[in-house]
């Protein structure tokens, strides 16, 4: 088997004949002001691109001090300006949510927390695009009973039935057990089903993974259990215990718990995928110990959600000697990443640094129109985070100053692609070595400054601006799956599994964008350099906008007491 799996990768890795080409157009600086904390980039038409500005009102020092505002932007085609909209008043009494289009339709998202009577709200209210405003109220789309405002809520909307609806998932859960506030909304805000779905595990066990809403009205919810272990210096963590999958109907009650293990196969990662004919599927990592501790391969497994039963599975094998392994060069290093490694070796020695898994994650999944068959990208990710705190002393006032620090350490490698046909069956495995090492840091008190979307469940944290440059994204190009990539500028050539590939960290210096095309019917790859990143200009691909043959980039570095620096580019593939 094994020699088997790493012959189909030697054949993936053979030269592409027929290589993709690209041209990168590059707008003017965008003039922000002082206090930007994130950007989002939410649509494109025919007419120009859509993004938000998170912006934290400043205090004495620069920092965030007031409520948050937000604007939105649109660019032209050349990324001229067009108009810039702050939604103050829109927002008074509300928190804002996001911008979202649907069938070239543009809504504004809000939540509220009525104290009086404990509800949780969301609402919403289609957006004029020429004059900016409002089209009417705002709709209310779910109202659910919650303790406080203190508890932990969350809301993601995603586009189904092929971008004619939204998905609206709540997380309205309280100390005693898991609740998700499940909605769908047709593009008139209307509601065409509503749905409260409780998980019999306690909040602090369980994290949600995805939710689909099938064809024959049934609700899927996929999550992870965790249970607590004793560690080290007897800490207790939560550790990975097993993936649940439970079916609902349309009003949220439980028809079926769905049996996910095969044998000697045990889940240990996995992602909801509906097929171009409304098939639903679970593609995913497998271990082949009870233990769950070794990735073992990848799986796709096509689930009859009327009767929660497994139909179908195709398996192909991973090993170790397939994935790359990333090198630091001591020579690319420069002051502030040597005081980044040794004060985490410092923080470590003290136990202080929260480590959150080494996991393969799913980043997209396509769907080719030629043959239906699906394309599923994912990527090694893992995140950790520290802070400590540093002290000075005045002799001039004779007092002391304290400064806690905050570091996020963002660490992804490789991407793992899978070619499927349109049932599910894997027909190619190809692995692109990559190793990138992002380090960000803020020293002020309270909130670190940035916005991040880090979440170890994974499903709600899909915003965020860190990281800025690592990951990737992908395009869907005729019978090509692109990938854009910030990497090594020694890393020019394409790499074979198992190859050592250099790490980079220090993206403004020695960084390229990649283009990396993979023919979808044999899984051969090409790699080109798209563009040079630079001080003035860094690509931001996981950023990225995607519409037809075009990725819009943005390109930003965020200043704590300066202006934010913020370009975009459009890259078209040929």
């Amino acid at each position: 088997m094994k020699k088997t799996a790493l012959s189909l990768l030697s054949l993936c890795f053979s030269a592409c004949l027929f290589a993709q080409s690209y041209k990168v157009t590059w707008g003017e600086e965008i003039k922000l002001k002082k206090g930007t904390a994130d950007i989002d980039v939410v649509a494109a038409d025919n007419t120009g691109l859509y993004f938000t500005e998170e912006r934290a009102r400043t205090a004495i020092g620069g920092f965030g001090g007031g409520r948050t505002s937000y604007k939105l932007y649109k660019l032209d085609k050349n990324f001229s300006d067009v108009f810039d909209k702050d939604y103050k008043k829109e927002l008074k009494g509300y928190d804002f949510h996001s911008f979202q289009m649907l069938d070239k339709d543009l809504f504004l998202f809000v939540t509220d927390y009525v104290k009086k009577e404990k509800l949780f709200k969301v609402l919403a209210a289609k957006l004029d695009k020429n004059s900016r405003e409002l089209l009417g109220d705002y709709t209310e789309l779910g109202s659910y009973q919650l303790e406080s405002k203190r508890d932990d809520y969350e809301l993601r909307l995603t586009s189904i039935q092929n971008g004619t609806a939204f998905l609206a998932v709540a997380n309205i859960s309280g100390k005693e057990k898991v609740s998700l506030g499940v909605s769908v909304l047709d593009k008139n805000l209307r509601r065409k089903e509503n749905a409260v779905i409780d998980i019999a595990i306690q909040p602090g066990s369980y994290g949600l993974q995805d939710v689909l809403f099938t064809k024959g009205n049934k609700i899927v919810v996929l999550g992870k259990e965790f249970e607590e272990t004793v560690i080290k210096k007897k800490r207790k963590r939560m550790v990975f215990k097993q993936y649940v999958m439970s079916v609902f109907d349309s009003k949220g009650k439980k028809l079926s718990d769905v049996n996910l293990n095969s044998g000697d196969k045990f889940v240990i990662g996995g992602k909801l995928i509906e097929s171009a004919t409304g098939e639903m599927l679970l593609a995913g990592f497998h271990s082949n110990t009870a233990k769950k501790e070794d990735l073992n391969g990848f799986f796709i497994n096509k689930i009859d959600a009327d009767k929660g039963v497994v139909q179908l599975s195709s398996y192909k094998q991973i090993t170790p000697s397939m994935l790359g392994n990333g090198f630091e060069d001591p020579a690319d290093e420069d002051d502030e990443t040597k005081d980044n490694k040794k004060q985490k070796e410092k923080v470590k020695d003290d136990d202080d640094a929260e480590e959150f898994p080494n996991d393969f994650i799913i980043r997209s999944v396509d769907i080719n129109p030629v043959d239906n068959s699906i394309i599923i990208t994912s990527e090694v990710s893992k995140y950790s985070y520290y802070t400590y705190t540093t002290s000075q002393f005045n002799s001039s006032t004779k007092t002391w100053t304290h400064t806690t620090n905050y570091v996020h350490q963002y660490t992804n490698k490789d991407i793992l692609v899978i070619g499927a046909d349109k049932d599910g069956g894997i027909k190619w495995m190809n692995v692109v070595p990559k190793s990138q090492r992002e380090t960000i840091r803020s020293s002020m008190s309270g909130r670190s400054g940035f916005s991040n979307g880090y979440d170890r469940y994974g499903y709600f944290a899909e915003a965020g601006g860190m990281p800025f440059y690592s990951s990737f994204t992908s395009l869907l190009h005729k019978n090509n799956l692109v990938l854009l990539v910030n990497d090594h500028a020694s890393n020019n050539v394409l790499a074979s599994y198992g190859d050592k590939v250099k790490t980079i960290y220090n993206f403004k210096r020695q960084s390229n964008v990649y283009g990396i095309s993979i023919d979808l019917a044999t899984g051969k790859m090409s790699k080109k350099v798209v563009s040079s990143n630079n001080n003035d200009a860094i690509m931001m691909p996981r950023h990225s906008l995607v519409v037809d043959n075009e990725i819009f980039i943005p390109s930003w570095r965020m200043h704590a007491l300066a202006k934010t620096e913020l370009k975009f580019a459009k890259l078209s593939v040929k």
